[in-house]
C-alpha cells in the first residue's frame, strides 16, 4: 500500500523535455522577464519547499518586478502550454507555491514587498511578496496601524489572505481578508484587473477564500485600524478532557466577548489555554473568570504587552525569521461537537496521540460564535465558507531532521476520523450549542496533501465551490492557473 507522499508524487507530471523548456526560457528572456536558471546559486533556495516532504521542481522560475513582466511571464506560459503558478512566501503545506506537482512555470513574487499606508484614508497598499512579520512592523511604523493577520512571521501575505488569514486578533477584527478593500490581479489573458466591491465584484468575492486559482495578485489594499495599546497576553494550563472541551465550545457560542482571542494549544504534555485580550486588565479578569471556573480554576500567567511585543510573543521567534520542516498537516472546522464526539476525540488523544514521540501539536482556535467578527460577516459575502464554525483545528506533525515516516499519516488521519465518525445523530443537540447546519469543513491555508481534488473542493469551500468554478470558467477556462487542489473550470 502506497503512502500519501508516494501517491502524490506518482501523480505529478514527469520532468519537462528539453525543447519546450528551452522555448519557455527563451520566451522569458526575449520578453525581459527576470528568471532564475538552474545554474544560478539562488535557484535551489527559490524552489526549496517549506514542507520538505513535498519537493517539486518547476519548469522555470520567473521573478518579475513590474506588472508588465507579470503579464509577459503569463503570456510565455500560455504560449508554451505550461501551467502557471504564483508563489508568495512559499509556506503552503502542500507546496502549492511550487505548483503542487512538477513542471509548472513558477512566478515568484518575492520582490513585491512594498507596504505603504495612505495617511488620509489609512488604507495600506501591500505587495503580495511581503511577509507577515515585516508587514506588522511596517504598518506599525506608519502611524501605529495594523491589520488582522496570522502569527507566523515568515508567511507571505499573498497566499495567507487568499485563503482567509486567521490570526490572534481575528475574533475581534475578522480575518485578514475581511480587512481587504481592493486588489490588483493579472488574469490568464494578460488583462490587469482592479478588484473591489464595485469593480469586478465576482472576482473580489472569489479571491477572499480561494484567490490562488484565478490569476496573479500583485498587491492588496487593506483598511487598517489603530493597533491596540493594551494587549493582555495570557496562558493557563488545563486538562484536556471532554468536559473542558465542551465548556470552551459553549463559551465560544455564548459569553466569550469580542475582545477575547483564545486557543487551545495541545501537545503530548497537556493543554495550554492561551491568547490575547484587547482591553484593560480589569475587563479581562471579568471576561476570563467564568470560563476558568468551569475548567478547574487552573494556574496561569498574564502580562500586558504592546502590539508588536504581543505578536512576537506568539511568533516564538524573530518577526523576520523563515523556517521549514518535514511535516504532515490536517485541519478541521466544526460548528458544534456532541458530547459523544468530544469523548471520542479526547480518548484518541489519551490513548494514541500521547504515545507518538514526534514533535506534533494540535491548535484549536475559538474561531466563531455570536460575538466573533468572523461570524458577523454574512456567510455568502466571501468565498470563505466557514463563517459559522465555532472551532478551527490545525493538526501538525513534524520531524525536525530526517524524513517524515510513511507510517505517520494514519496518526492525524485517525485523530480527525475520531471526531468525524462520531458526528451527531439526527436530531441530537451538541452540548450548549445549536444543531450544526453544515458538514465538517477544512481550512485551505492548512492544505492537506492527502486529499483528492474532489475532497479538497468539498472540504475547503463547501457550498461555495459551484460559484467559484463558474467564476473560474469565465476568467480562466483553460486552467492556466492550477494545482492539484485548485478551483477548476469543469
Amino acid at each position: 500500500m502506497f503512502s500519501a507522499t508516494v501517491l502524490w508524487l506518482l501523480l505529478a507530471p514527469a520532468a519537462v523535455s528539453a525543447a519546450p523548456l528551452t522555448a519557455l526560457t527563451d520566451c522569458l528572456t526575449s520578453s525581459a522577464v527576470p528568471q532564475l536558471l538552474t545554474t544560478n546559486s539562488k535557484y535551489a533556495l527559490a524552489i526549496k519547499p517549506f514542507n520538505l516532504r513535498l519537493p517539486f521542481t518547476p519548469a522555470a522560475v520567473a521573478q518579475p518586478t513590474t506588472v508588465a513582466q507579470v503579464q509577459a511571464a503569463i503570456a510565455c506560459g500560455v504560449a508554451q502550454n505550461f501551467t502557471v503558478t504564483p508563489k508568495s512566501g512559499g509556506h503552503s503545506y502542500a507546496s502549492h507555491g511550487l505548483g503542487g506537482e512538477n513542471g509548472h512555470l513558477m512566478v515568484d513574487m518575492k520582490y513585491w514587498t512594498n507596504v505603504t499606508v495612505d495617511s488620509s484614508t489609512q488604507i495600506a497598499t501591500i505587495g503580495v511578496g511581503s511577509r507577515l512579520g515585516n508587514v506588522a512592523q511596517a504598518l506599525y511604523s506608519q502611524g501605529g496601524r495594523a491589520i488582522s493577520h496570522g502569527t507566523c512571521p515568515g508567511v507571505g501575505i499573498g497566499g495567507h489572505v487568499a485563503g482567509g488569514g486567521y490570526g490572534y486578533i481575528s475574533h475581534t477584527q475578522g480575518l485578514a481578508m475581511d480587512n481587504l478593500v481592493g486588489a490588483q490581479m493579472v488574469l490568464a489573458n494578460g488583462t490587469v484587473a482592479t478588484l473591489s466591491a464595485t469593480e469586478n465584484p465576482d472576482l473580489f468575492w472569489a479571491i477572499r477564500g480561494a484567490g490562488a486559482s484565478f490569476g496573479i495578485i500583485t498587491y492588496y489594499k487593506f483598511q487598517t485600524f489603530a493597533a491596540p495599546n493594551s494587549n493582555i497576553v495570557y496562558s493557563y494550563n488545563i486538562q484536556f478532557t471532554a468536559a473542558n472541551y465542551l465548556a470552551l465550545q459553549n463559551y465560544a457560542n455564548t459569553t466569550m466577548p469580542a475582545e477575547m482571542n483564545m486557543r487551545m494549544f495541545i501537545t503530548s504534555g497537556g493543554l495550554q489555554l492561551e491568547g490575547i485580550y484587547y482591553g484593560s486588565q480589569s475587563a479581562f479578569q471579568a471576561a476570563i473568570s467564568p470560563i476558568l471556573s468551569q475548567v478547574g480554576n487552573p494556574y496561569g500567567s498574564t502580562s500586558t504587552m504592546g502590539w508588536i511585543q504581543g505578536l512576537s510573543n506568539y511568533a516564538y521567534m524573530s518577526l523576520t525569521t523563515p523556517i521549514d520542516y518535514d511535516i504532515f498537516s490536517k485541519s478541521l472546522m466544526t460548528v458544534a461537537v456532541t458530547p459523544a464526539a468530544a469523548a471520542a476525540f479526547v480518548a484518541y488523544y489519551q490513548n494514541t496521540a500521547r504515545t507518538v514521540s514526534r514533535d506534533w501539536y494540535l491548535i484549536i482556535d475559538l474561531h466563531g460564535g455570536p460575538t466573533s467578527a468572523i461570524s458577523k460577516v454574512p456567510m455568502d459575502s466571501t468565498s470563505y465558507a466557514h463563517r459559522n464554525a465555532l472551532f478551527k483545528y490545525e493538526f501538525y506533525d513534524r520531524v525536525d531532521s530526517g524524513s517524515y515516516p510513511s507510517t505517520g499519516f494514519s496518526f492525524l488521519n485517525g485523530w480527525v476520523a475520531s471526531l468525524v465518525n462520531a458526528r451527531k445523530k439526527r436530531g441530537q443537540k451538541a452540548d450548549g450549542c445549536k444543531v450544526p447546519t453544515t458538514t465538517f469543513g477544512m481550512y485551505i491555508n492548512y492544505a492537506d496533501s492527502s486529499l483528492t481534488a474532489d475532497q479538497a473542493h468539498n472540504s475547503y469551500w463547501l457550498t461555495h465551490y459551484a460559484r467559484l468554478s463558474a467564476i473560474k470558467k469565465s476568467v480562466d477556462p483553460n486552467q492556466v492557473f492550477s494545482n492539484p487542489q485548485a478551483i477548476n473550470s469543469k
